[in-house]
């Protein structure tokens, strides 16, 4: 074989082992859109087995809830591949940031569930009032509404029909003896319902009958504050120490003191570092939301 036959040989070997490359490289790549497809079955395979969860039970109470008063309880079931750790995130509306997230470190499928929250941010302070929602979180960043509640400091301290006294009733007007009104009066009938606007401490519980008649003084939680009430129909049930939360009940509207002249209705108090303060516009915002 001369010289030529064997170049010619040479070049058709090449290009037969050309052609195999090149239809091995077309087998081996998907087209474009198949490419895609797989990508997004990868995608969703990965999803389905990064510890997503639902929830097969929630429930958010109270969902009206004050600050000292019951605590807002976040109870709940989950459907889930294995036990799985949880951020139950406390988020207020008007910002759509959580102000406190508590951990549940391993939530088991199926298992009853129940988280407590008492009103305070994780710096330890008295979260704002408004609306908020409770929201579970699992470590993939998967999320689940479990409810949604309003959280408010006080409540208004009267359970009943009431009314302003009127101006003989407001702060800083003068009484007998060179006097001044420290307190605010709302008329309401003997024996309505009297609970504790702020919860804390109970710091005085006895009768005066020169001025206050039967009346109680609560430190109220997280504040400077005496909440102070008075001319109460009976002697206190509480007793200087007890706690109180907000919206428990401490008596019953009465005329006791120097209000056994005037007629049934609350004087109330509130002293800031010992100052009083007046509290004629808490009482009108609490009133509108309680």
């Amino acid at each position: 074989m001369n010289w030529q036959a064997l170049a010619a040989l040479a070049a058709m070997v090449l290009m037969v082992i050309a052609v195999a490359i090149v239809a091995a490289v077309a087998l081996a790549s998907p087209s474009p859109a198949h490419g895609a497809a797989l990508t997004r079955s990868i995608a969703a395979s990965a999803a389905s087995g990064a510890g997503g969860f639902e929830l097969t039970a929630a429930r958010v109470s109270p969902r009206k809830a004050y600050f000292a008063g019951r605590p807002v309880r976040i109870e709940f079931r989950l459907r889930a591949p294995a036990p799985l750790a949880l951020a139950v995130d406390m988020v207020r509306e008007a910002t759509g940031k959580p102000v406190r997230r508590l951990v549940v470190p391993a939530v088991a499928p199926g298992a009853a569930q129940r988280v407590e929250w008492d009103g305070l941010t994780g710096s330890g302070k008295v979260a704002p009032g408004g609306s908020y929602r409770a929201r579970l979180r699992a470590p993939d960043g998967s999320a689940r509404l479990a409810g949604t509640f309003t959280l408010r400091g006080h409540i208004f301290p009267i359970r009943g029909a009431h009314a302003d006294r009127g101006p003989i009733g407001t702060f800083g007007v003068a009484r007998s003896g060179g006097r001044t009104h420290n307190g605010f009066d709302v008329n309401a009938a003997c024996g309505v319902k009297l609970v504790a606007a702020r919860g804390g401490r109970v710091v005085r519980a006895d009768y005066d009958p020169v001025l206050y008649g039967n009346v109680i003084i609560v430190r109220g939680d997280h504040t400077r504050r005496d909440y102070w009430y008075s001319h109460l129909l009976r002697t206190p049930r509480v007793r200087v120490g007890d706690r109180v939360s907000t919206g428990q009940r401490l008596g019953s509207i009465g005329a006791t003191g120097n209000a056994r002249t005037i007629g049934c209705h609350l004087h109330f108090e509130i002293r800031r570092d010992g100052d009083p303060i007046d509290p004629a516009p808490e009482l009108h915002r609490w009133d509108r939301w309680s």
